[in-house]
């Protein structure tokens, strides 16, 4: 059971350019608890509630699927996730009230009820730029280019996609991901900074061409 509530293992697939949750937990504020409070954690207990048997971080397997004092444990990972970060556009899922309030549970092991309603303002916020700056206008004019045949129905065969695919797969995703755990370098630097980066520099001028 410590096994698999390392973070690490779950790092082992969540992790690289496109999916880095590795790499932002261990520079969120979560990931340096961990690493500072191990000792703390009882990683091997069962059962492993938040809130009673370990405080001073989450893993993980805390945050997606362990058990707390009023919810059981889940091996649906994304039960508790209320908005999909995986597509070109991210859009909240079925019932995303009722996961956002399962993830909320156990936010509240450890927060405030005022601290995890501005952390959800914050993350609802990030998405939602991304979304309406960038995700949508890029898709519009990609949907536009081959409705008007201008590009081929090959995949990957012009530039213009890889560029595309790069801005939401690659950049958006970390953007996004960042906001999610909490990864200030993630939104930032290899976020926003990227997404703007290639939105404005490659991709609006490789449509004008």
């Amino acid at each position: 059971m410590a096994q698999v509530r390392e973070p690490d293992t779950c790092g082992k697939c969540h992790m690289g350019p496109d999916h880095p949750q590795i790499e932002i937990y261990k520079e969120s504020k979560h990931g340096i608890l961990f690493q500072a409070n191990r000792e703390k954690m009882n990683m091997d207990k069962r059962p492993w509630i938040a809130g009673k048997d370990y405080s001073a971080a989450p893993t993980c397997a805390t945050c997606h699927m362990s058990a707390t004092a009023s919810q059981p444990v889940t091996h649906d990972i994304g039960a508790r996730i209320s908005w999909t970060l995986r597509p070109a556009v991210s859009v909240k899922l079925e019932n995303w009230e009722a996961r956002r309030e399962s993830m909320q549970g156990v936010c509240g092991q450890c927060h405030s009820a005022g601290y995890v309603t501005k952390f959800y303002k914050q993350y609802d916020s990030s998405v939602g730029l991304y979304n309406d700056k960038f995700a949508k206008p890029a898709k519009d004019i990609m949907d536009k280019l081959h409705a008007d045949k201008l590009l081929t129905d090959t995949p990957f065969d012009e530039k213009l996609e890889w560029t595309y695919y790069l801005l939401w797969h690659h950049e958006g995703r970390r953007a996004r991901h960042g906001a999610a755990m909490m990864g200030p370098d993630y939104v930032q630097w290899h976020g926003f900074f990227e997404v703007a980066n290639r939105f404005y520099n490659e991709f609006l001028p490789e449509v004008s061409q």
